[in-house]
């Protein structure tokens, strides 16, 4: 995937480029990358443009896209920024950020949106009376939101110079749009973020859309317009995703991490002398006194760290979470302690907001390399007050076999992992401030094809991309235990590990920008002949 070069902001119905002034202000002027806003025809500058038919209106904002842009998208626009980066071929997405944008606007079966007779009213009076409902529109937006008189003042400011038939046009659109298809398919980084208050777009929404793989955020205190009421968070988001390697450029594939580790399941507990000790210092991190009600044993494995924590917090629900189907098969027969069993990522966790009081994840989040992804999603499923406890690896494992694989040939033969200022950097930076302790465990063998035997058992060898592929020759075999054998010492040949334990606890509250008392949130808004309350929204 082609690195970020560029921002392109696309605004949803009803707004123009002016509804991301506070959000490029935030961004500020020393962002690195230039900043496009591209409006929709019908709208803004373009007021007089007609609205074109959907095809042709995907292909009008193609053409008006920077090279290799990170593609911002609010409500509409989200939705018509989705279906952008879906198409096939297309070259100018790298990657995709949506806000406030529900898979389908208008309620289809059980995906929850806005209800069909709701939109109606809402068109019909639209036609009507174009100005009013525009205002009572403005309120719609604002509602819930915990700057809502800020922000519902900041939005009637921005009053559109005319409306014209486009508008019904694009209403329509947006009451016919289905972009689920697209967000399953999605070949770019792409992160969908809703506000919890959001009375247009049922927070159920985001859950939908998390089960269909989507990266998901839900941010608290946030209505419909978090670009507006939240811009700095929204920036935050903005900046980690410039930061953040696209998957294709991350080292390890997860899907030959999970077939590894599947595989291993039987041999693992055999050989995972190392695994078994961190995984006991760990626990032994844990509070004396605290008692959580959920536990997440993240990257479970065969279910070592399960049977630890049921002994440990004997009435806890412990949920069993492996990116390894053939670890949690084993787990599930050999140590059925656990109250559930999940196949999924930790970079995409399919639990819900707020549902867990302990993280604890021994030796696993090492091959995560989407730090920011990763501790969003921990945030996110931490009840308030939750912790995590992690284990992982540093850079400096294995470094004698890295050396010593580096004097045969400059190939990529040992396992890359981030260091450790990046892990607390990107914890604090999602709400998980902690502390980080090192330590360094050193493992001896008697040869090097031992230890190379021992790390295929466990399911730790080398799943780099770059790595060579294949069956390894005997005379590179053979240079490799020339060279490691120059380490050797009384106890036999070193293997190194760098061991890094977090402490991380959620903190409370989110930033907010418009500092101003939330108004009532029971007001009903109406439109036409009836009234549009959160369960209505789309």
């Amino acid at each position: 995937m082609k690195p970020i070069a560029s921002i392109a902001l696309l605004h949803g119905w009803g707004g123009d480029r002016r509804i991301w002034r506070p959000l490029l202000e935030a961004l500020g002027d020393d962002f690195p990358v230039p900043v496009h806003c591209v409006e929709l025809p019908g709208f803004g500058d373009g007021a007089a443009v007609r609205w074109p038919e959907e095809a042709a209106l995907l292909r009008q904002l193609d053409q008006h896209l920077p090279e290799n842009c990170l593609l911002v998208g609010h409500s509409l626009g989200g939705m018509l920024a989705a279906r952008l980066a879906a198409l096939p071929g297309q070259d100018k997405v790298s990657g995709l950020i949506t806000i406030a944008a529900n898979g389908a606007f208008v309620r289809r079966g059980d995906w929850p949106g806005m209800h069909p007779d709701t939109f109606d009213d809402f068109r019909q009076s639209m036609a009507a009376e174009p100005q009013a409902t525009w205002e009572k529109f403005c309120g719609l937006q604002a509602r819930g939101d915990g700057a809502m008189r800020a922000l519902l003042k900041q939005l009637k400011q921005w009053r559109p110079a005319s409306i014209g038939g486009a508008w019904l046009d694009a209403l329509d659109c947006l009451g016919r749009l289905d972009t689920r298809a697209a967000l399953q398919s999605l070949p770019v980084p792409a992160l969908h973020l809703f506000g919890a208050q959001d009375a247009l777009v049922p927070a159920a929404a985001a859950e939908k859309m998390r089960a269909l793989g989507a990266a998901v955020e839900v941010m608290s205190g946030c209505g419909h317009a978090p670009q507006v009421s939240a811009p700095e968070l929204i920036a935050q988001k903005i900046r980690a995703l410039l930061r953040e390697p696209a998957a294709a450029d991350t080292p390890f594939d997860k899907g030959a991490v999970a077939r590894s580790f599947g595989r291993a399941a039987a041999s693992y507990d055999a050989c995972a002398h190392l695994q078994r000790a961190v995984c006991r210092q760990l626990l032994a991190e844990a509070d004396s006194v605290w008692a959580p009600k959920t536990i997440l044993d993240l990257g479970s494995g065969t279910g070592y760290g399960s049977a630890l924590l049921r002994r440990r917090f004997p009435q806890a629900r412990i949920i069993a979470l492996d990116l390894a189907e053939g670890m949690l098969q084993y787990a599930r027969s050999e140590r059925p302690l656990a109250d559930a069993y999940i196949a999924a990522d930790a970079e995409q966790l399919p639990l819900a907001d707020g549902s867990v009081d302990l993280v604890f994840s021994s030796l696993a989040l090492q091959w995560c390399y989407r730090l920011p992804q990763l501790f969003a999603e921990l945030h996110r499923v931490l009840a308030s007050g939750g912790r995590c406890l992690v284990a992982t690896l540093g850079p400096g494992t294995l470094r004698e076999l890295k050396d010593s694989w580096a004097q045969v040939d400059g190939g990529v033969h040992v396992n890359r992992f981030l260091p450790r200022g990046e892990w607390l950097a990107s914890a604090a930076a999602r709400g998980l401030p902690g502390e980080l302790r090192r330590e360094t465990r050193v493992l001896h063998y008697e040869q090097v094809q031992q230890l190379m035997r021992e790390l295929k058992s466990i399911g730790a060898h080398n799943v780099n991309r770059s790595a060579e592929r294949g069956m390894m020759s005997r005379g590179k075999l053979r240079r490799l235990a020339q060279a490691y054998e120059a380490l050797r010492g009384p106890a036999g040949l070193p293997a190194s590990y760098e061991v890094m334990y977090l402490k991380l606890a959620r903190t409370a509250g989110e930033r907010r920008d418009l500092n101003v008392e939330a108004a009532p949130g029971n007001a009903e808004l109406q439109l036409g002949s009836r009234a549009a309350g959160p369960s209505q929204g789309g």
